[in-house]
């Protein structure tokens, strides 16, 4: 994988010097991103080699984890990779809204718009194989004050 930067470090230094503490919603993210990428990559790249991935969900914050085996692209797996380091290092942690409606956009630009594809592609499927993780991600969209609501 890439050593991402931010601002003037890598995400490996600037995780090595974080305690993450990822609680249910960190959590939940995770899982959505994780779950979009994986209906994109089934759609979009059916023909490419893809790895067989364990991903260990873990909530720190009542003890409990699961693990969800995914098959993804080298191009999605490294997608994922990102998204989910870009969550671990969210600044607004376990009261973020959704990536959406944030005033500070923590991911590269080419990043960004390779995300926003997936979620275009993956977002309507979504509701037909994880109904209940979608709906709570749409209601997370919608429960959380952004920067600009607060006015900062």
């Amino acid at each position: 994988m890439n050593n991402y930067i931010h601002r003037g470090r890598t995400v490996q230094e600037i995780e090595s010097k974080k305690d993450h503490k990822e609680g249910p919603r960190i959590t939940r993210e995770k899982e959505t991103v994780l779950y979009m990428i994986t209906i994109f990559c089934k759609g979009k790249h059916k023909y490419s080699d893809k790895e067989k991935l364990i991903v260990e969900m873990l909530d720190n914050s009542i003890s409990s984890n699961h693990s969800i085996e995914v098959e993804l692209c080298n191009e999605c797996l490294e997608l994922q990779q990102y998204a989910s380091k870009r969550l671990s290092l969210c600044r607004f942690g376990e009261n973020k809204s959704t990536c959406a409606n944030c005033a500070v956009h923590c991911y590269a630009p080419s990043q960004r718009e390779r995300i926003k594809e997936v979620m275009r592609y993956a977002g309507p499927r979504m509701l037909w194989s994880h109904p209940v993780l979608t709906i709570r991600h749409m209601l997370d969209g919608r429960g959380q004050k952004t920067l600009r609501e607060l006015g900062s």
